[in-house]
C-alpha cells in the first residue's frame, strides 16, 4: 500500500483557529467564506513504518520493526 503526504493550503475569510478541521473543509466543499488553492503531494511513501509523524503512524498501524508485517 502506498501512502501520501498532502500539503493542502486553505484561504478563508474566519479565523481558522476557532473552527475544527471538520468544519474548515466544511467550508471550502460549499466554497462558503474559504477556497482551497493549492493541493500538492509532498511525500510518498510504501511503508507505514516511513511515515515521520507519529499520530499518521499510529492511525495506519503502523510502528518500528513491522516491516515484514506491511508488505502482506
Amino acid at each position: 500500500m502506498v501512502y501520501y503526504k498532502v500539503l493542502i493550503e486553505i484561504w478563508c475569510d474566519f479565523d481558522p483557529r476557532k473552527n475544527d478541521l471538520k468544519e474548515i473543509a466544511g467550508h471550502v466543499a460549499l466554497r462558503e467564506g474559504a477556497i482551497c488553492t493549492l493541493q500538492e503531494v509532498i511525500r510518498i511513501v510504501h511503508r507505514p513504518e516511513d511515515i515521520d509523524n507519529s499520530a499518521a503512524l499510529t492511525f495506519f498501524g503502523g510502528s518500528e520493526g513491522d516491516a515484514d508485517e506491511s508488505q502482506g
